[in-house]
């Protein structure tokens, strides 16, 4: 049987692995819900349209006039377009979101394939020693020659 600091260490990279995707998740949907309430305001009343945060951006170059946005999913962002042609970010959503968002999903991705690693690894053992059966006695007796 496989011993129990090997299990609990296994059930850390498991949760680790659940703790990180679930953060993922939880910050492109933070991501969603900005850009979708700042795009769901275009079109509404008056002066809704251009997108009121690529009006008032500062990246917005000097008297252009903002004439569309985009929606960006990969990176989640929103981007602006001026009548010459110029594009800039709107400040939609947070300048942080986008690397947090990044960093969790790799963490996310390393935590998973160490839990696939350590489950390679103990399926092999129980089945090389027999379902488990005297594991421990084999993992600790010093290997032959030393």
């Amino acid at each position: 049987m496989v011993g129990t600091a090997a299990g609990s260490d296994s059930t850390f990279v498991r949760g680790m692995a659940v703790f990180s995707a679930i953060a993922t998740a939880a910050l492109y949907l933070l991501g969603l819900a900005a850009v979708g309430l700042a795009v769901g305001e275009v079109g509404r009343g008056a002066d809704s349209t251009p997108l009121r945060e690529c009006r008032d951006a500062s990246q917005r170059p000097r008297d252009a006039q903002v004439s569309a946005h985009e929606v960006r999913f990969l990176p989640l962002n929103v981007m602006c377009r001026t009548t010459d042609v110029h594009v800039f970010t709107s400040p939609v959503v947070p300048s942080w979101l986008n690397p947090a968002l990044t960093t969790a999903f790799a963490s996310s991705l390393a935590f998973t394939a160490g839990a696939l690693v350590q489950t390679n690894r103990r399926t092999a053992a129980r089945s090389r020693y027999g379902r488990g059966d005297g594991l421990e006695d084999e993992l600790a007796a010093p290997a032959p020659g030393r």
